[in-house]
C-alpha cells in the first residue's frame, strides 16, 4: 500500500513541476479522502493552491500537514511563504526561523528569511544571509539573483556586478542574471555582453529564459539607438510573455463598473477609526509614470520615511474585497465594522519605521481609492501621470513580476490605459480635494516649482533635501533603479518618438 501511494505522489510531484496545478489539486483531493493522514499529500496540495494564488486554503493545507507530522520541515517552510503572501510577516518569520532551528543548514528557509528581510527593507540582514548561504554552498542558483538585486537596490553596483559575473559563469542559462547585468550596462560601447546574449538564444533555452534575454537585448539595441532591432527583441519578449499569462480585459471593465456603482450614491463610514499621529502619503499611477521619482522626492524630507511598494492594501483588497473578479459585497459590508488603518500600522511596525509620516508607493491602488479614503481619512493621494505614448512604450519595453497580461500586448495596453483613465476620472470627481494629479513632464520641466507644490500638498514644511532626491539612501526595488539615482533629466520626455513607426496603434490612439 505504501509503495502504491508513493508512486501516486511521485506522479503528482512530476505533474506539479510541469505546471499542471489543476491536476495536482484534483488528484491530491481525491487521494486525501483515502489517506487523510498523509502529510506529504497535504503539503503538495497546499503548494499547488499557493502557486495559483489561493493563499487561504494553502495555509490550511500546510497547517494540517504539520499537525500530522510536526517534523515536515518543507510544509513549515511553505507555510511561511503563504503567510508572507498574506501579509502576515511575523508568522512567516516564525516559520522560517523554526525551520532553521530544526536544521541550521536548511537553505530554502534561510533564503526565504533573507527574501522577507528584503521586503521589509532590512537589506543589511538579507545580504548577510545570502552571503552566508554562498559561503556554505556555492551551488544555490537563486541566491546569485537575489543577492545581485539586493546590491543593486542599495546602490552597491560594484558588488552587484561581481556576483552577477560569478553567477553567469556558473549558470550561463540563468538569463535573469543577464537581465540584471543589462540594467547596469550602457551598450553604446559594449559588444561583448550583447553578442553573448544573442548567442545564447538558440542554446536550448526555455521560454522564460528567452524572455529575459529578449528584453535585455532590446534594451542593449536601444542604448545603441538601433531602434529597429530593439523593437524586434522587445516585441519577441512581449509576445512570448503574453502567451504565458491569463488575462481578460473584460474582467477588469466589469470590476470597475461594479466599483462605480458601489460608490456612486453611497456614503460609507467606518466606526471607531483610530486617532493616530501616523500619516500615509499614497503615491500611485501606472508603472513607469514617475512614481519612484515622486516617492524619492517626498521621502527625502527629514520627517518622512519611504516604504516603497509594500502592497499591503493591494493584497488585502484583492484577497478579501474581490472574489472571482467581482466585489465581495457581503465581506465589504461586514468589514466596515473594522479598523483597517489600525491593522495597517500594526503591519508596518515590522519595518522599524522611525518617522510618523510615510510614503506608500502601491501603484494600482487606483482601483481601491474609495475604500482607502474611508479607512484612511487623513491620507494624501498623489497620482502620477505621464504622456500616454511615453508611458505605454515604457511599460511595453519592460519586464514585470506581477503577471498582468495587458502589459505585453499593444492592443490590450491601449485598452487598459483607457480604462485606467476612466477610473481616475471617476475618483477625481468623487475625491477631488484629496488627490494631487501630478504630470511627470511638469515635474521635469519646472522641477523646483512643482516639487515645492508637491511638498506643500503633503502638509509638510519645506525641506531643501527634497531638491536632492537622488542622494536619498532609500532602497530602490523597482525598474526605475537607474533613473532614481540621477538628478532630474529631460531625455525621457517624448522618447516614444524613437519607436513611432513600430507601435502605430499606440501612436494612433493617443494623437
Amino acid at each position: 500500500m505504501n509503495s502504491d501511494i508513493n508512486k501516486e505522489i511521485e506522479i503528482i510531484v512530476n505533474r506539479f513541476k510541469s505546471g499542471d496545478y489543476k491536476f495536482t489539486i484534483n488528484k491530491t483531493t481525491i487521494l486525501l479522502k483515502k489517506f487523510p493522514h498523509n502529510d506529504m499529500l497535504w503539503n503538495i496540495k497546499g503548494l499547488s493552491l499557493q502557486t495559483i494564488g489561493n493563499v487561504r486554503e494553502s495555509i490550511q493545507c500546510f497547517l494540517t500537514s504539520i499537525d500530522i507530522n510536526s517534523g515536515n520541515i518543507a510544509a513549515r517552510n511553505n507555510l511561511g511563504n503563504s503567510y508572507k503572501y498574506a501579509n502576515q510577516y511575523n508568522l512567516a518569520k516564525e516559520c522560517f526561523e523554526e525551520c532553521i532551528k530544526k536544521d541550521p543548514n536548511y537553505t530554502a528557509s534561510i533564503v526565504n528569511l533573507a527574501n522577507l528581510k528584503v521586503i521589509i527593507n532590512d537589506y543589511e540582514g538579507a545580504i548577510k544571509l545570502y552571503n552566508n548561504v554562498l559561503k556554505s554552498d556555492e551551488n544555490v542558483e537563486s541566491v546569485y539573483i537575489n543577492l545581485a538585486q539586493a546590491y543593486q537596490s542599495t546602490k552597491d553596483f560594484n558588488k552587484s556586478l561581481e556576483i552577477i559575473h560569478k553567477g553567469i559563469k556558473k549558470y550561463p542559462k540563468q538569463t535573469k542574471l543577464d537581465k540584471l547585468l543589462s540594467i547596469q550596462t550602457n551598450y553604446i560601447n559594449d559588444e561583448t555582453h550583447l553578442n553573448e546574449m544573442i548567442n545564447k538564444i538558440d542554446n536550448n533555452l526555455n521560454d522564460d529564459q528567452k524572455i529575459n534575454l529578449f528584453f535585455a537585448i532590446g534594451k542593449a539595441y536601444e542604448d545603441k539607438k538601433d531602434y529597429s532591432n530593439s523593437f524586434k527583441y522587445y516585441s519577441n519578449g512581449n509576445d512570448l510573455k503574453r502567451k504565458k499569462l491569463r488575462f481578460n480585459i473584460k474582467d477588469k471593465i466589469k470590476l470597475f463598473n461594479e466599483l462605480k456603482e458601489f460608490f456612486k450614491n453611497r456614503t460609507l463610514k467606518v466606526k471607531n477609526i483610530s486617532k493616530l499621529n501616523n500619516k500615509v502619503i499614497f503615491v500611485f499611477g501606472l508603472p513607469r509614470s514617475g512614481t519612484t521619482l515622486v516617492e524619492n522626492i517626498i521621502s527625502s524630507h527629514k520627517k518622512v520615511t519611504g516604504m516603497g511598494e509594500i502592497n499591503y492594501l493591494n493584497k488585502f483588497f484583492n484577497l478579501n474585497f474581490i472574489k472571482n473578479d467581482q466585489l465581495n459585497i457581503d465581506f465589504i459590508n461586514d468589514f466596515l465594522k473594522h479598523d483597517l488603518q489600525k491593522y495597517y500600522f500594526e503591519f508596518i511596525k515590522f519595518f522599524n519605521i522611525k518617522n510618523e509620516i510615510i510614503t506608500d508607493k502601491s501603484l494600482n491602488i487606483y482601483w481601491f481609492l474609495g475604500f482607502i479614503d474611508i479607512f484612511f481619512p487623513n491620507a494624501k493621494f498623489i497620482h502620477c501621470q505621464r504622456n500616454p505614448k511615453d508611458n505605454c512604450l515604457s511599460i511595453y519595453k519592460n519586464l514585470f513580476e506581477d503577471g498582468q497580461g495587458w502589459k505585453y500586448n499593444e492592443s490590450e495596453l491601449i485598452e487598459y490605459y483607457k480604462l485606467y483613465k476612466e477610473i481616475m476620472e471617476f475618483w477625481n470627481s468623487k475625491l477631488s480635494r484629496k488627490i494631487l494629479n501630478i504630470k511627470y513632464e511638469d515635474l521635469v520641466n519646472e522641477s523646483n516649482k512643482n516639487i515645492k507644490n508637491l511638498i506643500k500638498f503633503c502638509g509638510l514644511d519645506w525641506d531643501e533635501n527634497c531638491l536632492n532626491h537622488h542622494k536619498n539612501n532609500m532602497p530602490i526595488k523597482t525598474l526605475s533603479l537607474n533613473q532614481a539615482n540621477k538628478p532630474i533629466y529631460k531625455t525621457s520626455i517624448n522618447s516614444s518618438k524613437n519607436f513611432e513607426q513600430y507601435l502605430k496603434e499606440i501612436f494612433n490612439s493617443f494623437n
